[in-house]
């Protein structure tokens, strides 16, 4: 490959700042997706932001388990869906922006 082949293929390839504005988004979709389903996903188990809702899943199992101890998965989930979207976001945020740096690494290091 010639000197101008070699500089036609390499304008091609997108550059830094291109594959940041790509990994940024693959950010926010990760951590908006993760934060959204697992958000539905304890609503519709029965978790809500008060304990358990009567007749759901979540309370079968609490009725099941009798007293919860604390450390436990059934514990930990509550605590989830009762301290809200920010105890959610934030691990999905860490996600996102490991994944999304990853694919900028990644992009980056291909070259």
């Amino acid at each position: 490959m010639d000197q101008q082949q070699q500089e036609q293929e390499q304008a091609k390839k997108p550059g830094f700042w291109q594959n940041l504005k790509q990994g940024t988004y693959l950010t926010g979709i990760v951590a908006g997706t993760g934060t959204v389903l697992t958000k539905a996903g304890l609503a519709i188990y029965g978790f809500s932001s008060v304990g358990p809702v009567a007749g759901s899943l979540a309370a079968a199992t609490q009725a099941s388990i009798g007293s919860v101890a604390g450390g436990s998965a059934f514990a930990i989930a509550q605590g989830v869906a009762m301290s809200g979207l920010g105890a959610i976001a934030l691990p999905a945020v860490g996600v996102g922006a490991a994944i999304g740096g990853g694919y900028v690494a990644y992009k980056q290091f291909k070259k």
